[in-house]
């Protein structure tokens, strides 16, 4: 019986022990400022899909978010990488040994739009904002490594839902378009939808 009552006590202890984080976190007045760090992958889609395989991206923010308001800003970088198809390979004369990859630097500006205000667990959100982008194409043969890089302007929208107030996990899909025109070139189109989970605090 005694032993019972021991373990007794110390589960209620140990119970009490784990909540204290949750509770203190639940009534922690909301920090206006936050900052983001994600990572995902980035699916190409459109024609963009026909040339470039699933690649990878990293992502980060610093969000502004009023007290007793439903909206917030955020500015964002994102740098994301991927390889091309072999069908595009080919098309190009590709030589087996040649490593032709693309890279999309993202830098921008987002609203969003808060479901849930209050977030004692779970809040989800829109967002949608403007960015400049930059595109580089690189092919290495050996050690050599050639890059050629074009700039242009585009859009986002999507969708996340986090956890917490201040600080915890998030998980977001987007899809972003933007055009660029080379020098002497035609305007291309490309589009892609980065999914990121990330921590925020």
């Amino acid at each position: 019986m005694q032993v019972s009552r021991r373990l007794l006590s110390s589960l209620v202890i140990v119970t009490a022990l784990a909540n204290v984080p949750a509770v203190t976190e639940a009534q922690a007045p909301r920090r206006p400022v936050s900052v983001g760090l994600g990572l995902g992958a980035t699916l190409p889609i459109s024609d963009f899909a026909s040339d470039t395989k699933t690649g990878w991206h990293g992502t980060g923010f610093l969000q502004y978010e009023p007290e007793r308001n439903v909206w917030g800003v955020r500015g964002e970088v994102g740098y994301h990488r991927s390889g091309y198809t072999d069908e595009f390979l080919g098309a190009v004369g590709a030589e087996p040994d040649d490593d032709l990859s693309n890279s999309i630097l993202h830098a921008g500006a987002t609203a969003l739009l808060l479901g849930n205000k209050r977030d004692k667990g779970l809040t989800p959100y829109l967002l949608g904002g403007l960015g400049y982008y930059r595109l580089t194409v690189s092919v290495a043969q050996g050690t050599a490594v050639q890059s050629e890089s074009a700039n242009g302007f585009g859009f986002s929208g999507g969708a996340g839902v986090r956890l917490g107030r201040n600080t915890g996990a998030y998980l977001e899909a987007r899809f972003h378009s933007f055009s660029i025109t080379p020098e002497g070139g035609e305007k291309s189109t490309y589009q892609m939808i980065p999914v990121t989970f990330g921590i925020r605090f």
